[in-house]
């Protein structure tokens, strides 16, 4: 029989390996979805943040990304040479950009986000109002928990 510490530590590891089980089949079910757009993760998740938040700058998107600012920049630069984002400087801080959907990030945006919205929806159907209940108050306990110098909420 196992001592409780040993016992503790089989549990942390098989919820890390669940953790990071789940991850990964939620990004194959993103991956094969937004390819279908021409897109990937990344350049979702900058469609998506900046049209909820327009005028973002690079530091603020970077945060939301959860990734650096140089890798964040990789994206955007793509994402303004392919016409889907625009990047003009602060009239309040000249050192900084701003960033918008052009009209063609727009739509593919409104394109592509309500079938994103329904597969989601497909994913956690599968599950009871309870289980989803409880999920998500374990979920946001462990980001929580795993977020380093999180001391409020990101906006957006």
């Amino acid at each position: 029989m196992l001592s409780n510490g040993l016992m503790m530590q089989q549990i942390k590891f098989e919820l890390y390996e669940s953790l990071k089980s789940i991850f990964l089949h939620i990004d194959n079910h993103e991956k094969a979805f937004l390819g279908r757009f021409g897109l990937n993760v990344p350049r979702f998740y900058v469609l998506m943040h900046v049209e909820n938040n327009p005028g973002i700058n690079y530091i603020l998107l970077s945060e939301l990304l959860l990734c650096t600012k140089s890798n964040t920049t990789r994206v955007v630069r793509g994402m303004q040479k392919d016409g889907l984002i625009n990047r003009e400087v602060d009239p309040d801080d000249r050192r900084s950009y701003r960033l918008t959907l052009s009209k063609a990030g727009h739509e593919l945006f409104n394109r592509v986000y309500p079938d994103y919205k329904m597969l989601v929806d497909g994913l956690m159907s599968k599950l009871d109002k309870a289980k989803l209940e409880d999920y998500l108050k374990a979920s946001s306990e462990i980001e929580n928990t795993l977020t380093p110098n999180r001391a409020e909420p990101i906006p957006g």
